[in-house]
């Protein structure tokens, strides 16, 4: 009797323990789709204050303000597999405005990125002014501080962190231990799992994972051809400064060279 007791109370747990295995898979490749919600006003009007009056980039930016929405979404998708990621954008269909926007780089890149958490690489590539710009350098250095704040994002529980990057950025990042992979949007990382969401305030963007997918996805290594030259972060810095300083105040420079490599 004792033992048909025990066969019982075994069989009714069964699927207690199935429920928390099915908690406890922690994937190791996949693919999170992020919309990326950008406040282009507000970023529009950040470049207005860092340029000269009389500036015709300026006039043209003023003028453009009250034409476009208050805020885009751009869509992107990060690739994981092991401690590999590519970042890439989905290609959608934008007004015409906009569309000039990216081109310029006032609203967002769209770059591709890949970085490796195991070997210290990062590497970005990206069109600015009809020339590819090819960044291979290790990874970027943030510092964070977690904190006690959470919230649910596509369906994990995220813990908040509070970081600083390029010596004087401040983000906001969410991520889950769930996915145990120190990595995030673009070339972010160095947090206890994967950051599902990101905001930093300065750029006037945040993005959210919006689907978790795990498929098993091809992870490119090399995101910039054979052809391209590789620079290192400084080395990009540099030539941006040689190339645009003349024409663009070092407030603007600034902030174009922060977006570039978030």
């Amino acid at each position: 009797m004792k033992k048909i007791l025990q066969l019982l109370v075994l069989v009714a747990l069964l699927p207690m323990y199935s429920a928390t295995a099915q908690y406890a898979y922690f994937p190791q490749e996949g693919v999170i789709t992020f919309d990326k919600t950008v406040h282009i006003k507000n970023l529009l009007k950040r470049h207005v204050t860092s340029l000269k009056d009389g500036d015709f980039q300026k006039r043209f930016i003023e003028e453009l303000i009250p034409k476009v929405s208050e805020t885009i979404v751009l869509k992107k998708k990060l690739s994981f597999s092991g401690q590999e990621t590519n970042w890439e954008p989905i290609k959608e269909t934008m007004n015409p405005i906009v569309t000039n926007l990216l081109n310029m780089g006032l609203v967002d890149y769209q770059n591709t990125a890949y970085q490796n958490i195991k070997t210290d690489e990062a590497q970005s590539s990206f069109d600015l002014a009809g020339s590819n710009i090819y960044v291979k350098d290790s990874l970027l250095n943030v510092k964070w501080k977690i904190t006690d704040e959470y919230r649910e994002i596509a369906g994990y529980s995220c813990r908040r962190a509070n970081g600083v990057v390029l010596d004087s950025v401040y983000v906001v990042a969410f991520y889950t231990d769930q996915i145990p992979l120190s990595a995030g949007p673009n070339v972010m990382h160095g947090l206890p799992g994967m950051i599902l969401g990101l905001v930093v305030p300065e750029q006037h963007f945040n993005m959210y994972a919006t689907k978790v997918d795990f498929s098993s996805p091809v992870i490119k290594t090399n995101i910039g051809g054979k052809r391209a030259t590789a620079m290192t972060r400084r080395e990009m810095e540099a030539k941006m400064r040689e190339t645009m300083g003349n024409w663009l105040s070092e407030k603007q420079l600034n902030l174009l060279l922060a977006a570039m490599q978030l």
